[in-house]
């Protein structure tokens, strides 16, 4: 059968693996593990070495070989080897390009957490205020969380301008 293609992430992680029986949960981990993984969530993770699994067992470089406790086991077989003896590893502009590329990731997720909690925050202020204006006997005891939850939104805007700055300066 024809070989298919396989990305530098993928062969870096499964080389690990050569010579031993592991299940699809070991391969993940390998995968997760491995300084060139792309991905963050362990679901699209699983799902992605499971795409690659099944095109490898295609190809005959990837043998099921039973279960063991109930869950499938798999080995690499020698033409696996083989490929991955004559796979080069990446340039250090596509090592550069794959970090950036995690970094920028991170960045992503690290601002749409800030996001929200600069919406939650604003809400706060947003409710003190609005209980304030219907009842104002109550001012003492609202003044000082309306007063902590706007210096909490100052703090959350400029942890969001920080990581957009951060977000356009990798994209750069």
């Amino acid at each position: 059968m024809k070989l298919k293609h396989l990305k530098h992430e993928v062969l870096s992680a499964f080389q690990e693996l050569i010579g031993c029986r592991f299940t699809v949960a070991e391969a993940v981990s390998v995968y997760m593990a491995s300084p060139f993984c792309s991905h963050s969530d362990i679901k699209p993770a699983r799902q992605f070495v499971y795409r690659n699994m099944k095109r490898l067992i295609q190809t005959g470089e990837l043998d099921k070989i039973g279960a063991d406790g109930g869950w499938q086991k798999y080995r690499f077989t020698e033409r696996f080897s083989a490929r991955v003896v004559t796979a080069r590893p990446p340039s250090s502009s596509q090592q550069v390009v794959l970090e950036a590329s995690k970094i920028g990731g991170n960045l992503t997720e690290r601002l749409n957490h800030q996001k929200l909690e600069l919406l939650t925050a604003m809400g706060e202020a947003e409710e003190y205020d609005a209980i304030y204006k219907e009842i104002p006997e109550m001012r003492e005891q609202i003044q000082s969380l309306y007063n902590n939850s706007r210096d909490r939104c100052s703090k959350l805007l400029g942890k969001v301008k920080a990581l957009e700055n951060l977000i356009s300066l990798s994209a750069r």
